[in-house]
């Protein structure tokens, strides 16, 4: 599989460290120390998950206005879906004007969404179910924060993307993926009184503080300390099934969650700065987005060649790890 095209989409609204530290009475320093981010987006509860989507979608169309009429799959990743039911990617199929022998799927996902997406995604072509798929990721992390809660406002924004995939003509000897679960981890960062289990009713409502669509919660302690203990493990793994050396890697693109924590694991990995991507500032942890949107940041800085060797690696909601290498 090859990406073709990328568009990405960030909120117009911007929450600077500046009107964090007035609010919380801290130093804008000390928010941009503990977590690399000096700005986050935040959209609005009538800009949800799927108008996003469908706004960086159209983007895409605008680039080339050849790629709505090839696309045969739809890959929607993130958790603010529109429906319980049905799938928001059968509506997007429709608002978005795609063929209606579009095959469609909504992928409930976090921080490892975009591997799962790009996996899925050869899968289809391998099969020869798809040879050109539209890969859509939109997160609204905002919706679940309470205005009361510093380090979680200070992490997330909210962003889209659109990955244009298709059926490259060379044939690689590797885009084999890594995967790992521990579900035990569940609660460690989690969004409460948002589904059928404990859900949120007149009681949680009559606190007007309350989020409407459930309030997250994060351990960042024990995510810090998880994705210290096993990405580093899922990184040999990956290079070690694709039959590849980390001198081989032009670039390591890692989930953005927290400027600190990348550190800590390239330093732990030896991976030299020059291939490792670390930039968070004006974005913050965009969730599934985060990687896509990275990719983005480095064709706009000429920085990613074809044929150049990325190692793709997701990791935290859930305590899902996920990894892969592609030629770009």
């Amino acid at each position: 599989m090859q990406i073709k095209a990328i568009s990405t989409y960030l909120p117009e609204k911007k929450i600077t460290n500046e009107e964090l530290a007035h609010q919380f009475n801290v130093s804008p320093e000390d928010i941009f120390k503990k977590t690399g981010v000096l700005v986050r987006c935040h959209t609005s509860l009538n800009i949800n998950m799927q108008k996003m989507a469908e706004y960086t979608a159209n983007q895409l169309f605008e680039q080339d206005p050849d790629i709505r009429s090839q696309i045969d799959a739809l890959i929607l990743v993130g958790h603010g879906f529109s429906y319980k039911a049905p799938n928001t990617s059968a509506i997007m199929q429709y608002t978005l004007k795609l063929s209606k022998k579009c095959f469609c799927i909504d992928l409930p996902h976090g921080c490892t969404g975009y591997i799962y997406g790009l996996s899925i995604a050869h899968s289809l072509i391998k099969s020869d179910i798809a040879k050109n798929i539209l890969l859509l990721t939109a997160d609204t992390p905002s919706y679940g924060i309470k205005k009361d809660d510093l380090e979680l406002l200070s992490i997330f924004g909210d962003s889209a993307t659109a990955t244009f995939i298709t059926n490259s003509n060379t044939s690689t000897s590797f885009e084999k993926f890594i995967f790992y679960t521990d579900g035990s981890g569940y609660d460690k960062l989690i969004v409460e009184r948002s589904g059928t289990i404990n859900p949120a009713d007149l009681e949680y409502y009559s606190d007007k503080s309350n989020p409407p669509h459930g309030i997250m919660k994060m351990d960042g302690t024990a995510i810090f300390l998880m994705s210290i203990k096993r990405v580093p493990n899922l990184i040999y793994e990956t290079l070690e099934k694709n039959n590849l050396q980390i001198e081989d890697i032009d670039y390591f693109i890692f989930h953005q969650a927290n400027s600190f924590m990348l550190e800590v694991l390239r330093k732990k990995l030896k991976i030299p700065e020059d291939k490792f991507f670390n930039d968070i500032r004006y974005t913050g942890n965009t969730v599934s987005s985060s990687i896509p949107i990275a990719l983005q940041q480095l064709i706009k800085e000429n920085k990613l060649q074809r044929g150049m060797k990325l190692l793709l690696a997701g990791f935290g909601l859930g305590y899902t790890l996920g990894a892969t290498v592609i030629e770009f």
